[in-house]
């Protein structure tokens, strides 16, 4: 059996200063990002100290049985999973990819032991951008300064495209590959290389109209699929969207049309219960009324979503890509029937 995950993430404390352009700080409450550094004025509102938005979770790990074909209940369970990564790629987010990246391999370490032997893998991930061209745009406490039709202005909905690579919900290209497909039977040095190197070649260079519900949901969509066919499947199959943003969500309502995408593309495997939520999301706007957008998309699955501060030490990086999200997987896996 694994080693048991924590059920609860410690609470985050920040310093009420940050460096990182575009990020809207608890210190601050405002941030203006347009490719170059921020400008930020305000009060703190915040400390980002309070546990009371902790998440706890039944984290307990069970055992599969060594013969999975077994006429037992433990011999049901997933035989595949499929981790789509929603990588924010404005201004602001060299460092957080870069410390996603090196926590990457011990999670690949971590689920592969967690899930049982013989799981086929499939990783792949998008960007938050829908818009190639001038973007400025800033937030205070949370809220995006720009208008609805501003922000309208910077969405390119699929079919149409932006060219861009890993934008729109289409999966990013790296090394010829829109995603990796690993079986946990083999050796994992290869997915872990392409990935580390794919999440910070992402870049700084996307549309600061950050949208990361809205790029889960056209991952899924059929309009996407010259890129993504064959990324999620259906029946057997756990679905992990994972979110890395510094910034509010500014995906066009209403959010339960990105969901419903989603669960479009699981409807043999049982919809909303085969799909997970996880993410690295900025503290201070994930808890405040006035950002919803990507609080809510995440709250709309199966699960509490199981996340934590992107702007906390890269050691609070590992507790979420880690021990701890693969015994949450695996806990899912368990329970997904097997296809007929």
């Amino acid at each position: 059996m694994p080693t048991s995950a924590p059920t609860s993430l410690p609470p985050i404390t920040t310093d009420g200063t940050d460096g990182s352009p575009g990020t809207t700080d608890p210190g601050t409450g405002s941030a203006t990002e347009s490719g170059g550094p921020p400008t930020s004025t305000g009060v703190p509102t915040t400390t980002g100290t309070s546990d009371s938005g902790d998440i706890k979770l039944d984290l307990g790990q069970p055992d599969f049985p060594s013969d999975p074909t077994a006429d037992t209940d433990a011999a049901k369970g997933c035989t595949a999973v499929d981790l789509l990564f929603v990588i924010d790629n404005s201004a602001s987010m060299g460092k957080h990819q870069e410390d996603l990246s090196a926590v990457f391999p011990d999670f690949v370490d971590a689920i592969i032991t967690a899930l049982p032997p013989g799981t086929d893998l499939h990783v792949g991930m998008t960007t938050t951008s829908f818009y190639d061209g001038s973007c400025s745009e800033s937030t205070v406490n949370c809220v995006s300064q720009s208008s609805e039709q501003e922000i309208l202005q910077h969405y390119v909905a699929p079919p149409a495209t932006t060219s861009e690579n890993g934008g729109q919900g289409r999966l990013f290209e790296w090394q010829g590959e829109h995603y990796f497909a690993l079986d946990t039977d083999d050796d994992p040095a290869a997915l872990k290389a392409w990935f580390t190197a794919a999440a910070t070649a992402a870049g700084e260079t996307g549309c600061s109209f950050e949208m990361p519900a809205a790029a889960a949901g056209w991952a899924a969509d059929p309009a996407t699929a010259p890129t993504n066919t064959g990324f999620i499947r259906d029946a057997g199959a756990v679905l992990v969207v994972f979110v890395l943003t510094d910034e509010p969500d500014k995906s066009p309502e209403p959010v339960s049309q990105w969901v419903d995408k989603l669960v479009a593309a699981k409807q043999e495997c049982g919809g909303k219960n085969c799909i997970l939520a996880s993410g690295l999301v900025p503290d201070f706007c994930y808890a405040n009324p006035g950002d919803t957008t990507l609080k809510t998309f995440l709250e709309s699955f199966s699960a509490p979503p199981f996340t934590g501060n992107i702007d906390g030490d890269p050691g609070d990086y590992a507790m979420v890509v880690g021990d701890a999200l693969a015994g949450v997987i695996q806990e899912k896996c368990e329970e997904i029937e097997p296809p007929a």
